[in-house]
């Protein structure tokens, strides 16, 4: 019984490995410029990583070839208060990587990304007195690799489309009475996404995005009962379905706004499986939703080569309470990003700064999973990103 409470208490870490966009388990945005934007850069793809992130179909809208990189570092302090008496936090530092190049090729445009998350940290401290005995801890990193290919149907109206294989892997120590439940597992899975981009005329345009359902299929090693066997998880990633509106009412002036629904309750198929010990099986999150999310984002033209951009994006919680423990966070959510963007000749220069308001979620000891009390997250987030035109 021990062994199946203790393995119960990992399941919600997976999550963090973000390969999706809807709730605050699940990566909003990609790169620079969608990061000042909060996730707007669907409705007006103009950037190299907003169009592999947001929409494939975005690379028609960019003529010459580009190579771009960049980072962004997330500073999350976590907190978690027990009705006895535990009062732990995790100061978290997380980088997420980007990088593309992408060229035209008569009507066709051809690129390739590389982003994801790396090192995502959480790492509670023990606190026997109150009822902690070991830490909490949780590593993982997720990276997706992005082949692009888009085509412009006829004038205004253009698809792309992407196949993402993915690589996660995920490594953990859970506290039990007589010891530390502990493993790593990783491997590789698969998901696509296809993008459709309509621009009737210069000051509209309109965006939609479906990211098909995705799955990663993660092995590794258990000790369970003195000896070793080996554990397999397969983590189905959501399905999503984004769509995106950007008016320009002048020629320096763009407004964008944007909705996304996530498949999330497909978190409840993902299941952990014990080789030699069925017994110790357990879903990954047996209460999940789907979820929405959605915002807008204003992008102003101050010079001929400085842009200033803002955006905002409120995001639902996909896990219910069941479903929560003090390796992951899913809380409802704010974002709010700020940045500016700098074209300097053949370069161009995106940096951004935001913020998350995270919604204290409190669990009730009769729905507690794990650890019942009030869960609360918070912190800023960077980015910078280079661009180089040829």
């Amino acid at each position: 019984m021990v062994r199946v409470a203790g393995t119960t208490l990992i399941v919600a870490a997976v999550l963090c490995a973000a390969t999706g966009h809807a709730t605050t388990l699940l990566a909003p945005v990609g790169g620079a410029r969608d990061a000042a934007l909060a996730g707007s850069g669907i409705a007006d793809p103009t950037d190299l990583m907003s169009a592999f992130f947001e929409n494939p179909a975005g690379l028609t809208l960019i003529d010459d070839t580009q190579v771009t990189g960049g980072a962004g570092f997330v500073l999350v302090n976590d907190e978690i208060e027990t009705p006895a008496g535990y009062d732990g936090d995790s100061d978290v530092v997380a980088m997420a990587p980007s990088a593309g190049a992408a060229t035209r090729r008569g009507r066709f445009h051809l690129g390739v990304a590389l982003f994801g998350t790396v090192g995502a940290k959480f790492d509670f401290p023990a606190d026997p007195a109150h009822g902690v005995p070991r830490n909490f801890y949780t590593e993982l990193g997720a990276i997706t690799f992005a082949p692009t290919v888009a085509f412009e149907l006829m004038p205004g109206l253009a698809v792309g489309a992407q196949l993402n294989p993915l690589f996660g892997a995920l490594k953990n120590r859970v506290p039990t009475p007589q010891q530390h439940l502990q493993w790593k597992v990783q491997g590789w899975g698969v998901q696509g996404v296809i993008g459709l981009l309509y621009t009737p005329n210069e000051q509209w345009r309109f965006s939609a995005t479906w990211k098909t359902p995705g799955e990663i299929f993660m092995r590794g090693t258990v000790g369970l009962g003195g000896k070793r066997e080996d554990l397999h998880f397969d983590f189905y990633v959501p399905q999503q379905v984004i769509f995106g509106v950007s008016w320009r009412p002048t020629a320096n002036l763009t407004l964008m706004g944007f909705g996304l629904w996530s498949d999330t309750s497909a978190f409840e198929r993902s299941r952990f499986e014990f080789q030699d010990t069925p017994q110790a099986n357990f879903t990954f999150a047996p209460e999940s939703r789907d979820v929405w999310r959605g915002g807008g984002g204003v992008e102003y033209r101050v010079h001929p080569q400085m842009l200033l951009r803002t955006g905002f994006a409120r995001a639902e919680a996909a896990l219910e309470p069941r479903s929560v423990t003090p390796l992951v966070y899913d809380v409802n959510s704010t974002i709010v990003g700020a940045g500016v963007g700098l074209e300097l000749g053949k370069w161009i220069i995106d940096v951004s700064g935001g913020t998350s308001f995270f919604d204290d979620r409190m669990i009730n000891a009769h729905e507690a999973r794990a650890l019942p009390g009030r869960y609360k997250s918070g912190g800023p987030v960077t980015y910078a990103q280079v661009t180089r035109r040829f």
